[in-house]
């Protein structure tokens, strides 16, 4: 290790840093990697949970002269408005990069929570601010999520794609919940999405394949909804309970939240296929946590979704619920196309969203940074 590596300054800045948190883990993650290459890493942030109190400082408690210094490098995680952060950014004289991790585009809150589309509204302008600043490199969690900040004036040639690290080799080590596994582990397929209770998750249209998977197979079925629920869309998750009722599919629709890593670990476990129809991803990181898993996964590549699958899955370039549900007969009828899905999805796993592969590109991109 050079001397010189040894003594690099490296600033992970984020509004909140919390356990089981895409961002957050990300931001963890990168830490641990660096600290183990020889950088002297430092996360800051607004707000600090207290089981990660050891690991990181509050952003008004950092010494200001750290951003006056030229040889270090500062990566802004961004996915919101954070004035704070913002000003940091700005008057920094460190080598800048900003890790893109994507705002949800405010329509999709409206009529639901009133904080959450004006959140995401600041988010959006505040994305076009630091397009305007000085930055040296952008790194888009997708090609995605790059390609807005080209779109808003970034030189191509300065935007990076990297996926974010993630917590998927730890989930895969949560002991299994037995009860899940027990119970739902029979004849019938479970199809299954992970992903927050939020209107731009595409659960309706998940609600609505499943109902035209089950017209087309006429067989026993179930779909598992799977993520974390904020009190503030609770109407949200009462519309889709509904929405199931008009489709005479709400028994069988099962909406879990607040699970623990053995009871998501339970839900891969009896998963038959990974349906995402989501409406809006920066990448998604459960469809990499099916990969893992081995289940095999039909998409509607929407936004970052068709690449993030990289032709691993069964994807449909439009939504159409009866195409999709088509393509769900096909992964749990044909055994010779389920097991290529799942063979595909863990060679993409492996080759692309290994911990050991973004480690890698990690390094690989801060060397880049360090070599203006």
């Amino acid at each position: 290790m050079s001397s010189s590596k040894s003594k690099r300054s490296v600033f992970l800045l984020l509004p909140t840093f919390a356990p089981n948190d895409a961002i957050g883990n990300d931001v963890l993650k990168s830490y641990e990697i660096l600290r183990r290459a020889g950088y002297d890493a430092h996360i800051f942030a607004d707000h600090v949970d207290p089981s990660l109190a050891s690991l990181a400082a509050e952003t008004r408690a950092a010494p200001q002269q750290l951003w006056k210094d030229t040889a270090a490098i500062l990566i802004y995680h961004h996915s919101t408005d954070w004035q704070a952060g913002e000003r940091i950014l700005a008057r920094s004289k460190n080598r800048t990069v900003i890790k893109h991790h994507n705002v949800t585009p405010p329509r999709y809150f409206a009529g639901y929570a009133e904080n959450y589309y004006r959140s995401c509204i600041s988010g959006v302008e505040a994305t076009g601010r630091l397009a305007k600043l000085r930055i040296d490199f952008v790194w888009g969690d997708s090609q995605f999520n790059a390609d807005e900040f080209t779109r808003l004036g970034v030189p191509r040639e300065r935007c990076r794609v990297i996926p974010p690290l993630h917590r998927i080799e730890d989930l895969g080590r949560a002991p299994l919940d037995t009860i899940i596994a027990g119970k739902y582990r029979d004849e019938g397929p479970n199809l299954l999405f992970v992903g927050a209770f939020r209107p731009n998750k595409g659960h309706f249209k998940a609600i609505e394949t499943f109902a035209g998977y089950r017209a087309l197979a006429v067989r026993p079925a179930r779909l598992f909804l799977v993520g974390n629920l904020d009190v503030a869309l609770t109407q949200y998750r009462e519309d889709l309970i509904q929405h199931a009722r008009n489709l005479e599919v709400d028994d069988s629709v099962h909406l879990a939240h607040g699970v623990s890593l053995s009871q998501l670990r339970a839900y891969y476990n009896i998963a038959s296929v990974f349906l995402c129809v989501s409406e809006h991803e920066g990448f998604c990181v459960p469809l990499a946590e099916a990969m893992f898993f081995r289940v095999p996964i039909v998409a509607w590549a929407n936004t970052a979704v068709g690449e993030t699958c990289g032709g691993c899955g069964i994807v449909s370039e439009v939504f159409d619920a009866h195409t999709l549900a088509e393509g769900i007969d096909e992964a749990v009828t044909n055994r010779a196309v389920m097991r290529d899905l799942v063979h595909r999805g863990r060679r993409r796993y492996e080759t692309v969203f290994h911990p050991d592969v973004i480690e890698a590109q990690l390094l690989s991109l801060i060397q880049e940074v360090e070599d203006l």
